[in-house]
């Protein structure tokens, strides 16, 4: 195995260059994973930014991963909007009550202040802390969701379904608000320096149709995209969970700059369908390999990513194909960054990829 040549924040800065890096980037969704190791409860987590940014530092120094991210959650826009959030002592936060249970009351909806509303500025405060302390060594970003997966935490996902088919002009108006309030996040993000990444699962085939997507999500994508173009010159980046092949041209059409694509999908065509337009990420099993399998089962799976993906024209980042489950043991992330050591360095030997286990 070798030892990295360069930082982090160099490899990810010659990366986006598109210039010579010492190995592949690997950049692990590692969600709260970190929380119970600094002695924390989920619940006091959530509302700390102290305790945020502490989670974030500490998985780095121990992994040195490719980039580090603080997270409004799937529900953190939601909340500022309104929608009341559970948080269990030692669970992850879900929706308790949508700020929107009547369709009529959609029309009342406002966007929220990122600088005063629900968690946000925590979620700030504690990005601000991590560029302090480890910023100089590693790209810091925000990852916030996108407008239809907010929409389901608005108005809950079964009214969301259903009001797609029954209401779709006010499903629109409900989206064209969401957004907003995603355009003022990122606008105080880019205040503070950073990027943001989007996380939409709830756009996933596995929930609604290409159709739907292409309709309802994508549009609105579009407009968060460019509010980030207009402000940065740069475009942004999306996961979608669960099964996404059938909206990969819908998905590229609003601009996103990589897609991080779930382990439901194959690596290898992705990089046929996608390579040439955007970098891709993803899509070692968070589940079955990285918190139930062995250190050996991670670097088999690393192997099997870089060798489908390492040659996709736009790059490809190793990543978990979701974010991976909380007590998780350590040694099994470790291997994720180790196997991009061993199997992702420059120049890559194919030998190593395609000769046996």
């Amino acid at each position: 195995m070798k030892d990295d040549q360069m930082t982090p924040k160099e490899r990810m800065s010659a990366f986006a260059q598109g210039l010579e890096t010492d190995r592949i980037p690997c950049v692990p969704d590692m969600g709260v994973i970190m929380v119970p190791l600094i002695g924390m409860t989920l619940k006091d987590y959530y509302h700390s930014a102290e305790g945020m940014a502490e989670a974030v530092i500490e998985s780095f120094k121990i992994l040195r991963q490719d980039g580090v991210s603080i997270t409004t959650t799937l529900r953190g826009i939601a909340e500022a909007m309104g929608s009341k959030i559970c948080y269990p002592e030692n669970n992850i936060s879900f929706l308790d009550t949508p700020v929107v249970k009547n369709i009529d009351e959609i029309e009342n909806l406002k966007p929220c202040n990122p600088e005063k509303d629900g968690r946000l500025p925590l979620v700030f405060k504690a990005v601000r802390i991590v560029i302090k302390e480890i910023g100089h060594e590693v790209d810091v970003g925000l990852s916030m969701p996108g407008p239809f997966t907010t929409a389901a935490s608005v108005v809950g996902t079964e009214n969301l379904l259903k009001w797609m088919l029954k209401y779709p002009d006010k499903i629109h108006t409900l989206l064209e608000i969401i957004t907003e309030s995603n355009n003022r996040f990122i606008e105080k993000a880019v205040d503070i320096g950073v990027g943001v990444g989007i996380s939409e699962p709830i756009s996933s085939t596995s929930l609604i149709s290409a159709k739907q997507f292409k309709n309802f999500s994508a549009p609105y994508i579009k407009k968060n995209v460019d509010k980030m173009k207009s402000l940065t010159g740069h475009s942004m980046g999306i996961h979608i969970c669960g099964k996404s092949k059938d909206i990969w041209e819908s998905v590229m059409d609003t601009g996103v700059s990589s897609f991080s694509i779930d382990n439901a999908e194959d690596l290898e065509e992705a990089k046929k369908i996608m390579g040439d337009r955007v970098t891709i990420l993803g899509n070692v099993p968070p589940v079955d390999v990285i918190q139930r399998g062995t250190k050996e089962d991670v670097l088999k799976s690393v192997k099997e990513c870089i060798r489908k993906a390492y040659n996709s024209k736009k790059g490809y980042i190793l990543a978990s194909g979701c974010e991976i489950p909380m007590y998780t043991p350590m040694e099994n992330i470790e291997a994720l960054i180790d196997g991009t050591r061993i199997y992702g360095s420059y120049p890559i030997k194919e030998e190593l990829l395609f000769n046996g286990d």
